[in-house]
C-alpha cells in the first residue's frame, strides 16, 4: 500500500499575483525559489482570493465555503457547524502544523494543530532561517510518530510594515533581509501613480517579496533533505490577496484578489505547465487537497476540486469566479460583490452612495499620502484619489485592454450585452447562496439604462 500523501500549504501575506519572476515581475531574480517551484509543477495564472482580507480568506481555504456561509465575514470565528480540512485530516491520522497567523484561525478547536509556531517565534513571521528550523523539527516529529503531515506555512511577508524591524523604519533592518531592492529596480504598478514616495514604498515591498521567496526556498530545502519530496504535494498561494496599497488589498479589483498559485506533486502533476484557461478560487483549495490525499470530501461546501486541472486535464465550469468583500478590521462595512472572467470584470459596490468614503489599511502608508499630496496640483491624480474614496455603484472593466482596471466602462454602449450577462450571473449566484444583500442588488444594480 502506498504511503499517505504529505501536504504542504504555503501562503504569502499581501502579495500581488505578478510580483514573482514566473508571473512577469521585471525585478531581476526577485523570486528564484518560487520560479523553480513553478518549473517543477503547474502554475495557474487565473487564481483568485474569494475575499481579499487576511482572516476570512484563510477561512475560505480551510472550509471551502463563501464567507456568508462559513460565518467569517471579517475577523470572527468559523460557525459552530462548519467543518474544516484540518478536522478531516486529523480524523485520518495527519500531524498538523500551523506557522504564524495563528490568531487568524478561529476557533482553534477546528484546526487541531499539533505543532504551532507563533509569528513572534518566527520574528513576526519573516525570518527564513527560523521557518527552516521549525520545519525541520516538525518533519522529525512526523517521521518519529510515523504519521503523514499537513504542514501549513504562513509567511507574513510582504505585509506592512515593510523591512520590519519592530518599527516602520529602514534602520537596523530585520534579520533575514539579504537583499535590498532599490527604487530604480522596480516598476510602479499601473493602478498606482509613479511618484518618488510610491516608488520607494514599492521597492520596500519587493524587498519583502524577496525575503518571502527565501523562506519558501528554505522550507522546500528541508522537505528535500528529509527525503520527502516525492510523496509531498506542495501548494503555494502568493498571496492570500493583493498588496497593501490602494486599489489592491481589500478591494475586488484584480490587484486585490488575483494570486500566484503553484502546485507540485512529482509523478502526478506534470512539470513546467502553465494554465491560463481555468479560473479557480480559494474556496477550491480544501476539496482539491482532500481529493489529492484520498480523504473524504466535506459535504455541502461551495468549492470544488481542481485536481483534474492540476494533473493536466480540463474542467468545465471554470469560466468565471465570484469574489466578495464585507468589512475592514475596524470593522466598517464596505459591502462589494464581483464576477470575473479571464477578460472582463463586473463589480457591484453596494456601499457607494456618493457620500460614504472608503477607508482601509491599504491607505496607511506613504503611497496614499503621496497620491493625495500630488493631487493638490495634478487634477488627474486628484480625480483618481476621489474615485478611490467614493467609487461608483457599478464598475465594468475589459481586462485585455485595461489590465490595471482604471477605466470604468459600465455605461459604454458596446459593452451593454456583456454587462447584462454578468449582472444576471451575479444575481443567480446571490440567489443560490442566499446573499443578505440580494434584495438590495435586485433594486439597485439592474436599473434600466
Amino acid at each position: 500500500m502506498a504511503a499517505p500523501l504529505n501536504i504542504v500549504l504555503i501562503t504569502a501575506d499581501d502579495m500581488n499575483w505578478d510580483s514573482t519572476g514566473v508571473t512577469g515581475s521585471t525585478v531581476p531574480n526577485i523570486t528564484p525559489n518560487i520560479d523553480r517551484l513553478a518549473s517543477e509543477g503547474i502554475l495557474m495564472t487565473q487564481a483568485h482570493a474569494t475575499i481579499p482580507v487576511c482572516q476570512p480568506v484563510r477561512a475560505t481555504m480551510h472550509t471551502g465555503l463563501y464567507p456568508n456561509r462559513s460565518g467569517v465575514r471579517g475577523f470572527n470565528p468559523i460557525n459552530a457547524g462548519v467543518r474544516t480540512i484540518n478536522q478531516v485530516m486529523h480524523e485520518h491520522g495527519y500531524l498538523i502544523s500551523m506557522f504564524a497567523k495563528l490568531p487568524h484561525y478561529k476557533p482553534a478547536s477546528k484546526f487541531h494543530v499539533d505543532y504551532a509556531v507563533s509569528a513572534k517565534e518566527l520574528d513576526v513571521g519573516r525570518n527564513p532561517e527560523k521557518f527552516a528550523a521549525h520545519t525541520r523539527t516538525f518533519l522529525e516529529m512526523a517521521q518519529e510518530k510515523e504519521q503523514p503531515f499537513f504542514h501549513h506555512v504562513n509567511g507574513q511577508d510582504p505585509h506592512r510594515p515593510f523591512l520590519w524591524n519592530g518599527e516602520e523604519s529602514r534602520e537596523g533592518i530585520f534579520p533575514g533581509v539579504n537583499r535590498i531592492i532599490g527604487p530604480e529596480e522596480v516598476e510602479v504598478p499601473g493602478f498606482l501613480e509613479d511618484l518618488p514616495a510610491v516608488r520607494q514604498e514599492v521597492a520596500d515591498y519587493y524587498t519583502c517579496v524577496h525575503r518571502f521567496d527565501e523562506m519558501v526556498g528554505k522550507v522546500l530545502q528541508e522537505i528535500d533533505e528529509a527525503g520527502l519530496t516525492d510523496n509531498t504535494l506542495v501548494m503555494l498561494f502568493a498571496g492570500d490577496h493583493g498588496m497593501a496599497f490602494p486599489f489592491a488589498k481589500s478591494n475586488l479589483y484584480a490587484a486585490g484578489t488575483r494570486g500566484t498559485l503553484i502546485l507540485r506533486w512529482p509523478g502526478k502533476i506534470p512539470a513546467g505547465v502553465i494554465d491560463h484557461k481555468h479560473l479557480v478560487a480559494t474556496i477550491d483549495f480544501a476539496p482539491t487537497l482532500l481529493e489529492a490525499a484520498g480523504l473524504p470530501a466535506i459535504e455541502g461546501i461551495d468549492g470544488r476540486s481542481f485536481l483534474e486541472i492540476a494533473k493536466g486535464g480540463r474542467q468545465d465550469g471554470r469560466e468565471h469566479v465570484f469574489t466578495v468583500y464585507h468589512e475592514t478590521f475596524a470593522p466598517v462595512l464596505f459591502e462589494t460583490r464581483a464576477i470575473r472572467t479571464r477578460d472582463s470584470a463586473y463589480i457591484w459596490n453596494a456601499w457607494s452612495d456618493g457620500e460614504k468614503r472608503y477607508r482601509a489599511e491599504n491607505m496607511t502608508g506613504a503611497t496614499w499620502a503621496a497620491m493625495v499630496e500630488a493631487g493638490k496640483t495634478d487634477p488627474g491624480i486628484r480625480a483618481r484619489c476621489d474615485y478611490y474614496l467614493f467609487r461608483e455603484p457599478e464598475e465594468f472593466f475589459l481586462v485585455d485592454f485595461d489590465g490595471d482596471e482604471r477605466n470604468n466602462r459600465i455605461d459604454h454602449p458596446a459593452n451593454a450585452s456583456q454587462v447584462a450577462e454578468m449582472r444576471r450571473k451575479l444575481l443567480e449566484w446571490m440567489e443560490k447562496y442566499e446573499d443578505p444583500l440580494l434584495d438590495d442588488y435586485r433594486s439597485r444594480a439592474i436599473p434600466p439604462r
